[in-house]
């Protein structure tokens, strides 16, 4: 397109017409003339399900700080139910220019409104001149830390806050030096990775919460592909962000058995493994509380949106989310226990059939169906494991 000044192709994503640029599915998103990632659809359809859950009515306002060409913006606006209008943000030009061409080619051009300028400047706006919104959707590339304050002073009193972050190799251990200095949280590498990762983001928007005096609650939280994602509710009060930080700890880990402990207090506990005596790790803080509201997920689960063909990816996804345990912090590889015990790996669901006939709580995971979740000692999986086919 001539006014763009550059070559754009017209895609459907859910039920969204949207012009990006061409070369998408092609090239690196960051090369391209305004962002856009096809792999994040999910990321989308998440967002899109979850709001639609959250909120009652169609009232209410949402913000996008880093809205690339607008797909996120537009198919809330469109699928959710959830938004009157939304306000888009990105510091690319181009971006801009799609966000206002894509609300336009989609009807929305009254109700999207496109922002140039500085994710920070853009949020510190909202909040300066009372604009606040019900729902902030912070997607970034990357680490979303110096985003976070930004986002949760533009909430109003009760609302969401979406965030994602993409450097998973920091906020899974595999990277405990940028853990360190880009999260201020203590990792290293575990046999559950992903579970940390998950963990470690909510802690950190949870703590940039509490620094604004507001308490933030996970409700959902999902690691899929490339992402983790988490939503939180975020709330007024001292009271609350007292409440709120005070479920956050630390796990103990061992990498020669897989014990793992959670540490609500460090000072006097032992470095060694209260299981095989190795030396142990601290990982946290972590968020050590649930990570999912049942309720919320119920309504996702019997919601008519999920039932339409472009949620199909993250359909199963969102039912194993549902399945595990949400309240046990850490998940246990049974491919990884067997090696241990030098015996071949029984399936994860024997596993967890068998520790639930034996009275404790087990689950499989929604980011490894070879891992299992439970609150059983770990010297009866052990046992488990070993048992004659």
């Amino acid at each position: 397109m001539l006014e763009l000044g550059f070559e754009v192709k017209e895609i459907v994503e859910g039920r969204a017409r949207l012009l990006v640029p061409k070369g998408v599915g092609e090239v690196d998103p960051s090369k391209l003339p305004a962002f856009y990632n096809p792999a994040s659809k999910a990321s989308r359809d998440i967002a899109v399900l979850v709001t639609a859950a959250f909120f009652s009515g169609g009232d209410r306002t949402f913000a996008e700080p880093l809205a690339g060409l607008g797909a996120r913006s537009v198919r809330l606006l469109l699928e959710s139910g959830a938004f009157s209008e939304g306000k888009a943000c990105d510091i690319n030009e181009n971006s801009v220019r799609l966000i206002s061409v894509n609300a336009r080619l989609n009807g929305l051009e009254s109700r999207l409104r496109a922002y140039h300028m500085d994710a920070n400047v853009f949020l510190s706006s909202i909040a300066a001149e009372r604009q606040k919104v019900h729902y902030v959707d912070l997607d970034p590339s990357g680490s979303p830390v110096r985003f976070l304050e930004g986002s949760i002073r533009a909430l109003l009193p009760g609302g969401l806050l979406g965030v994602s972050a993409t450097d998973l190799a920091a906020l899974s251990g595999a990277s405990p030096r940028t853990a360190l200095w880009r999260y201020g949280i203590r990792l290293t590498r575990t046999a559950f990775r992903k579970e940390v990762a998950l963990r470690a983001l909510t802690a950190v928007a949870v703590m940039a919460a509490s620094r604004l005096s507001r308490s933030a609650v996970p409700v959902f939280a999902v690691i899929h592909r490339h992402f983790a994602r988490v939503f939180l509710t975020v709330r007024r009060g001292k009271t609350g962000a007292f409440r709120s930080v005070s479920q956050l700890g630390y796990l103990k880990y061992c990498d020669a058995c897989l014990n793992v402990e959670r540490v609500v207090e460090l000072l006097g506990t032992p470095e060694s493994c209260g299981s095989c005596g190795s030396p142990s790790r601290l990982l946290g803080p972590l968020w050590l509380g649930p990570l999912q509201d049942p309720e919320l997920i119920s309504r996702v689960l019997s919601s008519g949106l999920l039932r339409e063909e472009t949620f199909g990816e993250v359909r199963g996804l969102i039912t194993h989310v549902s399945e595990e345990l949400g309240d046990v912090p850490f998940s246990y590889p049974v491919s990884e226990l067997s090696r241990r015990a030098r015996c071949s790996p029984p399936s994860p669901r024997t596993v967890v059939t068998a520790l639930r006939e034996m009275g404790y709580r087990a689950s499989l995971t929604h980011y490894d169906h070879s891992a299992i979740k439970t609150d059983a000692p770990l010297k009866v999986l052990y046992e488990i494991v070993r048992r004659p086919a």
